[in-house]
């Protein structure tokens, strides 16, 4: 294994936004050890279906996630 294989983990605050059809009424954040913001934003979106926010239920229910890497 070559030295430049290895992704050093990065962390990042990501804030998941909560819609029911356009109107957002939740937002959550969570902090998230990951190589790149991308992979970032996927871990919390994933997280975010245990929130008491989430429930299938809701009309129109989408999430959003912006990350923001603390250790820049």
């Amino acid at each position: 294994m070559s030295a430049d294989a290895y992704m050093p983990l990065r962390t990042f605050v990501v804030s998941v936004d909560f819609f029911s059809d356009t109107e957002r009424y939740a937002t959550e954040r969570y902090t998230i050890d990951a190589v790149n913001w991308y992979r970032a934003e996927q871990a919390a979106i994933a997280l975010s279906s245990d929130s008491t926010y989430y429930h299938p239920d809701i009309p129109g229910l989408t999430r959003t996630a912006v990350a923001c890497a603390t250790d820049v």
